[in-house]
């Protein structure tokens, strides 16, 4: 009689180490380089990517502020309409936010009531959050989210990006098998 022998165990997978308490759905999945999270950080993009960034002055001439004429439409709550006429109609310019202290809080680009182009997002210290490039009904053409300090926290170049914890390391929501 012929005994079939028992398959090898398979080895056992390391888990990945979870990143903090406050982000619990996050696994790490490498260490990235100091060079390329340099080259990530908000000084060195705004200093080599060609980025440009209005100022308040700007923003508040060239633009409508959100809340006051403009507002989600009525029907759907997905478009951005100007109700400052006898009616609501698409908004196409530039929108922006400001925060109680008086610093812009974000600044975006609008055609036809759908976010199109430039767009940016500060912390209430006035610095720099956030800033994408928005085309065809919100795809994103490129993204940057740093912290308060300058670190980058998420990069999306196209639709392929990655997430970075405060130790550097690219993290992901694991996958459901």
């Amino acid at each position: 009689m012929f005994i079939k022998p028992k398959p090898d165990k398979p080895k056992r997978k390391r888990k990945k180490l979870r990143i903090s308490p406050e982000h619990p759905e996050y696994v790490r999945i490498k260490k990235m380089p100091q060079e390329v999270l340099d080259r990530l950080s908000r000084d060195y993009v705004l200093a080599h990517e060609g980025l440009t960034i209005l100022s308040l002055d700007d923003v508040i001439r060239q633009g409508k502020q959100f809340g006051e004429a403009l507002w989600w439409d009525r029907s759907y709550g997905y478009y951005i309409c100007d109700f400052s006429g006898d009616e609501e109609v698409y908004f196409t310019g530039l929108a922006y936010g400001i925060f109680k202290n008086g610093s812009l809080k974000f600044y975006r680009y609008y055609e036809d009531g759908l976010e199109h182009g430039d767009k940016a997002e500060f912390y209430p210290s006035g610095v720099l959050k956030s800033y994408a490039v928005i085309y065809d009904e919100n795809k994103i053409a490129l993204a940057y989210v740093w912290d308060e300090n300058g670190m980058i926290r998420l990069y999306i170049d196209g639709q392929q990006g990655f997430r970075v914890d405060e130790e550097g390391y690219m993290i992901k929501k694991p996958t459901e098998v």
